[in-house]
């Protein structure tokens, strides 16, 4: 669906998985119309990071912290 001039729009992302060198990361992209409750998926994508060093060969990265608790 396509995105208008005065549309609301929102990105949600998720880390989904950390390897020894890369990260793997979900992203939504939702948009609501300006008069409207209705919300419309426009895309999504999953998307793979690698680390590199100064040398541009993959480095460690640090492992997923556990995800953090809502406050209530």
């Amino acid at each position: 669906r396509p995105v208008f001039i005065g549309d609301e729009v929102s990105v949600f992302a998720t880390l989904v998985r950390v390897g020894n060198t890369s990260m793997t990361i979900e992203v939504e992209t939702w948009r609501r119309a300006r008069h409207s409750e209705e919300t419309d998926k426009v895309t999504q994508a999953r998307f793979v990071f690698v680390a590199v060093d100064e040398n541009r060969r993959p480095r460690k990265v640090p492992p997923m912290a556990p995800p953090m608790e809502r406050a209530t």
